[in-house]
């Protein structure tokens, strides 16, 4: 999609694409999710029922102890070739808190949704013209969505979801109306990072936050994503 331009019609082109993508990404998230489901949980009509565990399903779940609070972590997974979805259910002390995303062709294209508090902020990434900028689309509640593009390679150096910019120096709202984060993806993985039940469920392939130069920009939107106030995905994100 070219960028966008200061003609109204322009700009509501460029929404009507954005959301056609949206939309394309999260039907094919659902169909997933219930695919698997559906194998995994195979029922005869004689009056039998059959189960079968599924390698390309898991489900994980984590407690421990965080500055603002104990946090506890449940969280399911489904895989089907290339495309990847997670859904990560949480609880810091009495709020609870929801992550989930599902990755098209290995994080070709991501869709992710954090709720919390009756408020969500849903976010589609993917790559943009320039190889070297990756596209963000983010709706927070019903408000119009935001659209920006950004320097990957300054994505992966940035640490602090405050200084997040984009192409434009613009700085994107990433928490909407949920609640203010109480814990970073840094000290999340400080607490749970090598845990072993974590690292089963990853299957060895959990990244460390520091992939090869090779790699580097290929993980950008893992790393944003970790950025997002109140997101638990640098958990359960694959490693390039």
């Amino acid at each position: 999609m070219p960028p966008l331009r200061d003609s109204s019609n322009n700009v509501t082109k460029a929404i009507r694409l954005e959301r056609r993508g949206f939309l394309t990404t999260v039907t094919r998230g659902l169909a997933l999710s219930y695919a698997n489901c559906a194998v995994a949980l195979a029922q005869t009509s004689g009056g039998s029922v059959t189960g079968e565990l599924q390698t390309g399903s898991g489900t994980l779940h984590l407690e421990g102890r965080l500055k603002s609070g104990m946090l506890t972590l449940d969280a399911d997974e489904f895989l089907d070739r290339a495309d990847r979805s997670v859904i990560v259910h949480s609880k810091l002390d009495s709020t609870k808190l929801y992550s989930a995303m599902f990755s098209y062709q290995q994080d070709l294209t991501v869709f992710a949704l954090f709720h919390d508090n009756d408020h969500s902020t849903t976010m589609v990434l993917s790559d943009s013209d320039n190889p070297k900028n990756g596209r963000l689309v983010v709706f927070n509640d019903n408000q119009a969505p935001q659209i920006y593009d950004f320097d990957k390679s300054k994505i992966m150096d940035t640490e602090d979801p405050k200084d997040i910019r984009d192409v434009n120096d613009k700085v994107p709202d990433l928490v909407g109306n949920r609640m203010k984060a109480a814990f970073t993806w840094q000290e999340l993985e400080s607490v749970f990072g090598s845990d072993p039940a974590l690292l089963a469920f990853m299957r060895g392939k959990k990244t460390n936050h520091h992939p090869s130069e090779k790699n580097k920009l290929l993980e950008w939107n893992c790393h944003l994503l970790s950025m997002v106030p109140g997101s638990t995905l640098s958990l359960v994100w694959v490693g390039m």
